[in-house]
């Protein structure tokens, strides 16, 4: 497959996953992937996020710069095969969106009662909110035949925008072949596939057996899309032909297009994260108090 880039002048992490995905899958397949006419500058940037992973580069020269240590604002393309790898890119995936979050000292002394500082008291449930979402990724992606399936990540910060842009990408079976039995879902469609995913703690529903192989709280994916909007930024799900902007509306993917797995596009505000409450944001169930999760 040869794919003409000359025209590419921006890839956000969204771009990054999927490309990510689609190389590795054609890879898997056996197939010969080569970009070409890359910008040097693109083709530099994109290089630097390890997009080019097995993947042939003509007529283009990336631009080679030393590589600096940027956690606190990037998270190069990653992929996600087990739990542990998971742990890993949540916690990477914290730092970059923390980064230098106004008024979070990064080099502030622990506090002695507790041993943390302020920014561990603001990154630890973000890091559990993103750990159960990667791993309700990877174990949802891999059921009805879909075993070999994996999950990408990768995050940017845009100091200009002062917005951060994350994304979790898998090829496993989609939100509908997971939920097609669960009683939450009213059509056997993809766009209600979606609206059912987001529903509070459904990923641990019993009715859907996920329960056996999941020990967390099942509100991942519901609570980093209010993160998102506490933090004056939205998300973006796909699955299958659909797609869904929990902040406006959804519908058909343009064009006939097609995703085989679940793709999630986050953007936040940093300035506005260190004012989130994350317990407050916690889903509760109908006759039930919230989630005992405590963070302090």
């Amino acid at each position: 497959m040869v794919i003409d880039a000359s025209g590419v002048r921006f890839v956000d992490p969204f771009g990054l996953t999927l490309l990510g995905a689609s190389f590795q899958e054609l890879s898997d397949w056996g197939q010969r992937v080569i970009v070409c006419g890359l910008s040097s500058d693109v083709g530099g940037y994109l290089q630097r996020m390890d997009l080019f992973t097995g993947v042939e580069l003509r007529d283009c020269a990336p631009v080679r710069t030393r590589r600096h240590n940027r956690q606190d604002a990037l998270v190069e393309l990653t992929c996600i095969v087990d739990k542990n790898a998971a742990s890993d890119a949540a916690g990477r995936l914290t730092s970059a969106l923390i980064g230098a979050v106004p008024g979070i000292d990064r080099n502030e002394a622990p506090d002695l009662m507790t041993g943390r500082t302020q920014a561990d008291r603001l990154g630890m449930p973000i890091q559990y909110v993103l750990s159960e979402l990667l791993e309700n990724a990877l174990s949802h992606a891999r059921r009805a035949g879909r075993q070999g399936a994996r999950v990408w990540v990768a995050g940017q910060y845009y100091p200009a925008s002062d917005l951060v842009r994350l994304a979790v990408t898998d090829n496993g079976c989609g939100f509908l072949a997971t939920l097609k039995s669960h009683p939450n879902l009213r059509n056997q469609t993809h766009r209600d596939a979606i609206l059912t995913a987001i529903q509070p703690r459904v990923s641990c529903n019993r009715d859907v057996g996920l329960r056996a192989d999941t020990e967390n709280e099942g509100v991942g994916l519901t609570m980093v899309v209010r993160i998102a909007r506490s933090a004056g930024g939205k998300a973006l799900i796909v699955s299958g032909d659909a797609y869904h902007d929990p902040a406006a509306a959804g519908g058909l993917l343009r064009g006939g297009a097609f995703w085989q797995g679940v793709t999630i596009a986050l953007e936040l505000r940093r300035d506005r994260l260190g004012s989130i409450r994350i317990a407050e944001l916690l889903p509760t169930l109908e006759g039930m108090a919230r989630v005992p999760l405590r963070f302090e």
